[in-house]
């Protein structure tokens, strides 16, 4: 009997507290037992708002879209500017390249050949320049000169000169008939000649020599570049392409 009313004496106090408890808690106690009403705002006032900006208000304006992620209303561009129409320029027709033909030139020490009778030989060059206008398929030099005439006696062969050519092949110091004549050899009979292609230059060595027997003078030596391909029946003109010429002058030795 005893031991039934102590148990509900028990039973009656662990009920008691369970009821303060909860009154505390209802009246704004917090469990580490300081006051809750000291932990709101006071009367009146307006609780400040927690925003993920600095200033406190929403960056960018932002609208569900179909793939769940917030999209974000871009700003107004401005106005493209109107294209400006600029015509082209006129194109202007290409200059015809002016055509250039033939020409060639004679040089030697001084300007002159010096030889005297008996004597060493004198080296001269001749150089031929083609142009643009053709090619030709065998160019010769042709070189002549007029008979002397002396008071010494009749005229000797080649008016006592020798004529060589250096071969470009070999080196090779070679003899070559020199024209002495008061006429032009006729175009169909000049033979010989190597090709020379638009804008090609060719240069060739010569010397000439007096032997003892022959008179004392002073005459050109006339060079002329000769086409040997023109044909039977073509012009002076047509055969003969450049001329030039260098003075020859004879001494005794």
């Amino acid at each position: 009997m005893a031991q039934g009313w102590a148990g509900a004496r028990l039973r009656a106090g662990v009920a008691a507290g369970a009821v303060a408890l909860t009154a505390g808690l209802v009246g704004g106690c917090s469990p580490d037992g300081k006051d809750a009403a000291a932990r709101s705002p006071a009367p009146g006032s307006t609780p400040s708002a927690v925003s993920g900006s600095p200033s406190g208000s929403p960056s960018a304006s932002a609208s569900p879209s179909p793939s769940g992620s917030p999209s974000v209303t871009p700003s107004p561009s401005a106005t493209p500017a109107t294209p400006v129409r600029t015509s082209a320029a006129p194109t202007r027709p290409a200059r015809p390249v002016p055509a250039t033909f033939l020409s060639m030139y004679a040089t030697t020490a001084g300007g002159r050949l010096q030889v005297p009778r008996g004597g060493a030989a004198q080296e001269f060059t001749i150089t031929v320049r083609n142009g643009n206008a053709r090619a030709y398929g065998a160019l010769a030099v042709a070189l002549q000169m007029e008979i002397a005439i002396s008071s010494e006696g009749p005229a000797v062969p080649q008016n006592g000169m020798v004529l060589e050519r250096r071969d470009p092949a070999t080196g090779v110091w070679r003899a070559l008939e020199l024209r002495v004549a008061n006429d032009a050899l006729p175009p169909s009979l000049h033979k010989g000649g190597a090709p020379l292609a638009k804008d090609a230059v060719r240069t060739e060595r010569y010397r000439i020599r007096a032997t003892k027997s022959g008179p004392v003078v002073s005459m050109p030596l006339m060079i002329t570049a000769v086409d040997t391909t023109a044909g039977k029946g073509a012009s002076y003109d047509r055969v003969f392409e450049a001329r030039t010429s260098l003075t020859v002058s004879t001494r005794q030795g």
